[in-house]
């Protein structure tokens, strides 16, 4: 028998215990919780108001999602892992042990993180060919590529044209990666 925590008014947090996630099936109804097939959530998991799986999530033990969270196909998220309200998570992404994500924060797909990373300040941009991600490190990933910031200052053109972006492209996305390379400077002073 396993464990999940469910918010429930004028009660806070409380326990609820099932052997199959189907048993439940009124209690997500009722939060407008909605988990995809073959979702696989472990012990003392807690899932927000909101919250919604994609197909073959795997949620490990401890697990807290705000409300309102969004997990696209394939999640992995190991033992304790945080996300705060309205975080957004694409395809097949993974995230190790004791995760922590802050408010809204937004990853693409196949984004891997390893244990124990906390990220209170991300950016995620939806532009015009491929998505941008920096999640506090000095690292930043576009699309499925996923290097330093200085490596992408100093090769953005390189990559681009290997990429097949045209010249304006390649200018756009050199503004975001300047972007974020002021900003990882900044947040770094912090």
């Amino acid at each position: 028998m396993k464990t999940i925590y469910l918010w429930v008014s004028d009660k806070g947090w409380t326990p609820f215990q099932y052997n199959e996630l189907s048993e439940l099936s009124s209690e997500f109804e009722a939060r407008n919780i909605k988990l995809g097939y073959r979702c696989e959530l472990g012990y003392r998991c807690e899932l927000g108001d909101g919250c919604k799986l994609g197909n073959g999530c795997e949620l490990g033990n401890g697990c807290e999602l705000g409300y309102r969270c969004e997990l696209g196909d394939g999640c992995k998220l190991g033992d304790g892992c945080k996300l705060g309200d309205g975080c957004k998570l694409g395809n097949w992404c993974e995230l190790g042990n004791g995760c922590k994500l802050g408010y809204r924060c937004e990853l693409g797909d196949v984004c891997k993180l390893g244990d124990e990373c906390d990220v209170p300040k991300s950016l995620f941009i939806s532009a015009s060919r491929h998505t941008v991600s920096y999640w506090g490190e000095d690292v930043i990933q576009i699309g499925c590529k996923r290097y330093t910031i200085s490596e992408w200052q100093k090769h953005f053109r390189k990559i681009g044209e290997a990429e097949g972006y045209s010249p304006e492209q390649m200018e756009e996305y050199k503004g975001y990666i300047d972007l974020i390379a002021a900003m990882h400077k900044t947040w770094a002073l912090h």
